[in-house]
This record gives C-alpha cells, sequence and structure tokens, in this order.
C-alpha cells in the first residue's frame, strides 16, 4: 500500500500488508522526527530498526523515540537492541531518517477495536497512533457521532489532540471547533490524559476520507499571529454559537505543554476562569463588541516581535485591536497592519497585551472604563478580579447584612486571586475603589 492510501476490513482479512509512508526529510542536524505508529498488527521493532535508515544519534542512539510522562522526556531505541517486541498498536512513536524516502510497515490486518492504556503520571500526555490502515476520525466535523475526542472525552483533561509540524517545529493543536481532521494512516499525536486509563480507537471511526474532502465552515473566525523574523507561532479565535467567553471543553483548546514554548503565542479566556494557555479559543457570537481578549506572549528579552490579525466573516462596523498596557497604546489591526516592538525584557505569560473588538474607535488617549473589570468567584474561599487598573486599589467585601468579610489593598493588574475566609454559599457584594473610580458588583459564593 503506497503512502496515503486506504484499506478497511469489512470482514476478516488474510495475509500480509506492507504499508509504506513517505518520510520527506532526513539526515538534518539536528534530526527532523515525525510522529507515527503502525497501521499493522506484529511489526517487529528490532527488524523495522535493522531494515530503515534511522538517523544515528550520540552513543547508541537511534532515531526511534519512546515518549514517558513519568519523566516528561524521550528515550531512544538503541543500536543492537533484540527481543524488543512488536510496535504497540495504537502507541506511537518519533521517527528521524538518515535520509528521505519511504518507510514499509509489514503485518497483519486490524481488524477489531484498539485500547490504548494510558496515564496521567507527572504531566499526562500520552504519544498514541492511528492503528489502521485507513483514516481516523478526529473530531465531530470528522464524523458528528464516531471520532475520538467523543469517544475518549472522560478519559482526557481537555478534548485536545496535538499534532506535530515539521514545518514550524511546533505542535498543531485540533478539536471540535477545528475542521474536519482525519487522521492519517501511521499518523501519531498526542493526548493528556486524566488518569490511569484506557483511550479508545474503535473500527467505525475509519474512512477514506483524506483532508482534501473537509468542509468549509463559514464563521466569524481571528486569526493572531507573532513573528520574530524566522520563527513563525498562531493561535486562533473561532466565534461559534453556543460557546461561552469562559473554558468550553472541546472548544478551548491549550498550546502542547510539553515541547518549547520559549517563543510562543496563546490567549487566556475572555471571563478569566482559566490558567491554560490556549492556541484555540471559542466565543459566543452575540457578544463582538468590547470583547477584551488578554493574549501571551513568550519571548526572551532583544527579540523584535512582530504580531498581525487576519480575520473573516468578522461583522460590519466591528474593529479589532490590539492594546498594549506598557505604551499605553492601540493599535487598529486590519489586515494589512502590524505591530512591531523590540522587547527590553524577556516576556513571559499575560498582562501587556489584549486583542479588543469593539464598535467605537479606541485611540490612546481613551480614559479607563471601571466598567472592564470583572468580579466571579472561583471557589468558596477565593474570588478573581480581572483588569484592575494600575496603582493602589482597595477592595471590601460584605455579606448581605453588612458585615465586613474583606478589606485590602492590592496592586492593579490583569488577574488578581483574592484569598477569603471559609464562606457559607450565599450572596456577597464587592465594593472596589480604584484610581480611576469606583464600583460595586453582586458575587454568588457556592
Amino acid at each position: 500500500m503506497n503512502s496515503g492510501s486506504s484499506l478497511i476490513a469489512e470482514s476478516s482479512l488474510s495475509g500480509t500488508i506492507t504499508y509504506n509512508r513517505n518520510i520527506p526529510t532526513g539526515g538534518t542536524n539536528p534530526p527532523d522526527f515525525y510522529l507515527i505508529s503502525s497501521p499493522v498488527a506484529g511489526q517487529d521493532i528490532d527488524v523495522f530498526a535493522a531494515t530503515e535508515e534511522l538517523a544515528v544519534g550520540t552513543a547508541l542512539n537511534r532515531g526511534i523515540g519512546n515518549y514517558s510522562n513519568t519523566t516528561a522526556s524521550w528515550s531512544y531505541y538503541q543500536a543492537g537492541s533484540n527481543g524488543t517486541g512488536n510496535f504497540p498498536q495504537g502507541e506511537g512513536r518519533a521517527l528521524a531518517l538518515d535520509a528521505s524516502g519511504d518507510i514499509a510497515f509489514r503485518g497483519t490486518m486490524p481488524t477489531t477495536d484498539i485500547g490504548v492504556s494510558i496515564t496521567s503520571n507527572v504531566n499526562g500526555y500520552n504519544l498514541i497512533g492511528n492503528p489502521y490502515p485507513s483514516y481516523v476520525a478526529a473530531n465531530n466535523s470528522a464524523n458528528g457521532t464516531e471520532n475520538l475526542l467523543l469517544a475518549n472525552q472522560n478519559s482526557l483533561t481537555e478534548q485536545t489532540l496535538w499534532f506535530w509540524n515539521e514545518t514550524t517545529d511546533s505542535y498543531n493543536q485540533i478539536n471540535h471547533a477545528s475542521t474536519a481532521r482525519n487522521i492519517k494512516p501511521t499518523e501519531g499525536f498526542f493526548i493528556k490524559a486524566n488518569g490511569a486509563g484506557t483511550f479508545s480507537v474503535t473500527e467505525t471511526m475509519q474512512s477514506h476520507g483524506a483532508d482534501t474532502f473537509q468542509r468549509t465552515i463559514s464563521r466569524p473566525e481571528i486569526l493572531l499571529t507573532l513573528s520574530d523574523g524566522e520563527i513563525t507561532r498562531t493561535a486562533d479565535i473561532f466565534y461559534i454559537d453556543g460557546t461561552t467567553t469562559g473554558f468550553d471543553n472541546g472548544y478551548d483548546s491549550s498550546i502542547f505543554g510539553s515541547g518549547d514554548n520559549s517563543f510562543a503565542v496563546y490567549t487566556r479566556t475572555v471571563l478569566g476562569d482559566s490558567d491554560n494557555d490556549l492556541g484555540i479559543q471559542s466565543l459566543p457570537v452575540d457578544n463582538y463588541d468590547n470583547t477584551i481578549i488578554p493574549v501571551g506572549i513568550n519571548a526572551v528579552s532583544g527579540t523584535k516581535i512582530n504580531i498581525s490579525v487576519s480575520s473573516s466573516l468578522i461583522p460590519d462596523g466591528i474593529n479589532i485591536y490590539l492594546e498594549d498596557t506598557l505604551e499605553e497604546t492601540f493599535t487598529l489591526m486590519n489586515d494589512d497592519a502590524l505591530f512591531s516592538n523590540e522587547l527590553l525584557t524577556d516576556h513571559s505569560g499575560i498582562g501587556r497585551f489584549y486583542l479588543r473588538t469593539s464598535a467605537a474607535n479606541l485611540v490612546n488617549d481613551n480614559p479607563y472604563d471601571v466598567n472592564s473589570i470583572k468580579i466571579f468567584s472561583t471557589s468558596r474561599n477565593n474570588i478573581r478580579i480581572l483588569n484592575l487598573p494600575g496603582g493602589k486599589n482597595n477592595i471590601q467585601m460584605y455579606d448581605m447584612l453588612g458585615k465586613i468579610i474583606l478589606n485590602t489593598n492590592i496592586d492593579g493588574g490583569v488577574v488578581k486571586n483574592i484569598n477569603l475566609p471559609n464562606l457559607t454559599t450565599g450572596v456577597y457584594i464587592v465594593k472596589l475603589m480604584t484610581p480611576e473610580g469606583s464600583m460595586d458588583q453582586k458575587v454568588i459564593i457556592k
């Protein structure tokens, strides 16, 4: 079977399959790795290593990598090994070759559902792979009833799959908000487990559908791009009916947390209910005006960062601005605009940049609006306050009888978590006195 071809067994099937996959690069230093899995049962790893031209690393390391979430690190196949066993069905590996070309898996046709043992351990990441010589539906857009994210939602910390992108040397995340993703034969990917369990890949998820047959999704979208002139990173913002400004599992996805994120762009939820660094954020379609999206940037001192925005189907009259709170500027981010800045210090996390959608014309001398402050409880003994202005802010909290629960001063900032005494369930009043004005808000403690 040639690379990219597809075979589905309608009943039993005897004989040996040879499935080829093309690896387009090899022989580089450092080597280009690809995430792979065996699409057949019974492929011996030692035979595979002896047959294929694996990249040569230090000492006896060769170009087959196994990821361990116990140590959050990679280990590599050792030259001269024997008795290693077969590639486990449904498990992924990293592969690097000494030269580009085809690799071949030889074995029998899988004709049953596959269950892969997964664990959480240190970070929860498990390297999985497509176990069939056919395509497998990853999300609802590919198959609305039979897909990996839907079938395994109870075993995952979030309904996200991460795929290695050899071109950008980074991971792409996909979820139900993504366009249809049919996982190719021999393709590997990461998931994040919420404990010990089984990741299921079933025969009913199979298809012959390649990505070229994806249906077109017409919805408002924003693509946020960060570049230093050589490396490019992106984050997606989708507007989907039924999603919220908080974390929507299956429609919001974190960037991959076990890779190199020293240069990265991401967002945080508008509501501020999650600390996940999002590569995909989905927002409701009925509240564009004055939405404030925290933008995270990771980059080292001296880097000249370039930020751009491309959008589609954003309603007429809604503008997209990048707010820089350090420089106190708003930049209108039309499709030709580019924000550039040389970082004077290392930058990591949120706090400086925000993406704002607004019908108003935001100019650089706009006064601060206390209505942009958001207050909500995260637990019985904690409240979170977003978008406090700079300077000293006084926070007071009362119960409905007027008894004071809290009286404290804190500095301004994007996200502030305030510890409370262990309160009973009920409604409380938070009074804020800031350098820019005062406000009162009810907070429900559950």
